[in-house]
């Protein structure tokens, strides 16, 4: 009686140690999966090398699905065919082989797969009569096939195929793998094929940038060259060099000359605008004095202010250290937000304020205009940008005034702000770095 318990005990203790066997193998392929399908994801996430993730992925289904080689074909639409993308566990001579044989839509094992969208297993080559693929194969001694299609819903992507020397079916376990890591393969194939597109996207609208930066520059000296003409003749009209004009003709001439004035204003963006597209505007450095600049400014937009009836003052501190950096651009920015101050106030006072904190030169240009509405706030530092509103189109313009102002500023290391409140007044603030050494790259 004994001697039958303790045999029933042994029988169960060894049933039950053959059962924690079981279950410790499958939990540590379980896991074995789990850290193959890991590295598979990180290197589909982590990079668009497209060999190296199909490489990875042919490489862990062969080893966690027990078999002795593997492929991973990518189908090609236009030819209908199937291209050899990446290998594992294959000989030099074998792929080649391969290679050159055509895996059409007919072929009984991958095209077979792909048209029917759905795994397909040879158990045995041996005992069908095998596609010029397959009897490579055969010879080289592999016999049982497994074939899992790369799909997507309105396409055929390619094949992932696992191969190895003894025959006999795959179990299902095994298929479900291979197709985790085909739906893989799906993915990192897509990837790829969509930053190709996104890399041709961008060399295409590249090209087509500068194609317009080089033609709106040519235009420009097109256009800027006859108009510096017609703006000398007026000039000699005005002066009086053919003689003395008609009271009704110096008007007209005068008309003339202003509208003249404006349009190379506007050709003269244009042309810079174009060259910082290109990257060929670059800075004549220089040491300069943030006051004359100041001094320019004002007396080239007193007489407009003064004409509106708006009060223009201007406060340079004292003792400014002189700067270095390019004085013709920096006048051209601060003329650009002066020039619009004027433009768009109708009544109050503007008012230029220069002065130097913690190694830069803060300029700042207050007026008492209809103000900016937060949400165009950073709109009017674009190309091409205006606060949309009926006051604001009446005053005519480009929308380029501020666009090229701030890539001044920016090429000199500094920056362009703006505070607003709509219907009380803009306050447009310059950060220039007092000495430039040398020019930053427009952004």
């Amino acid at each position: 009686m004994l001697a039958r318990n303790v045999n029933q005990t042994s029988e169960q203790l060894g049933r039950l140690y053959q059962e924690v066997q079981a279950r410790t193998a499958e939990l540590a392929r379980s896991v074995g999966e789990l850290e193959a399908l890991g590295e598979v994801s990180k290197a589909v996430n982590s990079t668009l090398d497209l060999d190296t993730v199909l490489q990875t992925i042919v490489a862990k289904a062969v080893q966690l699905s027990n078999t002795d080689v593997g492929t991973i074909y990518v189908f090609s639409s236009t030819r209908q065919q199937f291209r050899l993308r990446a290998t594992f566990g294959m000989s030099n001579e074998l792929i080649a082989a391969i290679s050159n044989q055509p895996i059409g839509l007919n072929d009984p094992g991958i095209g077979d797969a792909a048209r029917r969208r759905t795994p397909i297993q040879v158990p045995d080559l041996n005992e069908q009569t095998p596609s010029s693929v397959q009897k490579i194969v055969l010879d080289a001694g592999y016999r049982g096939v497994l074939v899992v299609p790369l799909l997507r819903p309105d396409k055929i992507v390619g094949a992932l195929v696992v191969r190895r020397r003894r025959p006999g079916e795959f179990d299902e376990q095994v298929v479900h793998l291979i197709e985790t890591f085909a739906a893989q393969s799906v993915l990192a194939i897509q990837n790829a094929k969509l930053f190709r597109e996104i890399e041709e996207k961008g060399r295409e609208l590249e090209a087509a940038s500068r194609h317009k930066s080089q033609f709106l520059a040519n235009m420009s000296h097109e256009l800027r060259t006859p108009l510096n003409s017609v703006l000398g003749f007026t000039e000699l009209l005005v002066d009086g060099i053919y003689g003395e004009l008609p009271d009704k003709a110096k008007a007209t001439v005068a008309r003339v000359q202003a509208n003249g004035h404006h349009l190379l204003g506007l050709i003269n963006d244009v042309l810079d605008l174009s060259k910082i597209e290109a990257g060929q505007l670059t800075l004549a450095l220089e040491e300069y004095s943030v006051g004359q600049i100041v001094q320019s400014t004002v007396t080239a937009v007193e007489p407009l202010a003064r004409a509106k009836g708006l009060m223009l003052t201007a406060t340079v501190a004292e003792k400014l250290p002189i700067g270095r950096g390019d004085e013709r651009r920096l006048t051209q920015v601060l003329l650009n937000l002066a020039g619009n101050a004027v433009k768009f106030t109708e009544t109050g006072a503007i008012d230029i304020l220069a002065d130097a904190v913690d190694g830069h030169f803060e300029i700042t240009v207050r007026d008492t205009g209809p103000g900016i509405a937060s949400k165009d706030q950073v709109l009017i530092f674009e190309e091409f940008q205006q606060v949309d509103s009926s006051s604001t189109k009446q005053k005519g313009g480009t929308g380029l005034g501020l666009a090229i102002s701030k890539r001044i500023v920016e090429m000199h290391g500094g920056t362009i702000e703006v505070e607003s409140v709509l219907g009380s007044g803009s306050t447009f603030r310059l950060k220039i770095p007092m000495r430039v050494e040398e020019s930053a790259e427009a952004a």
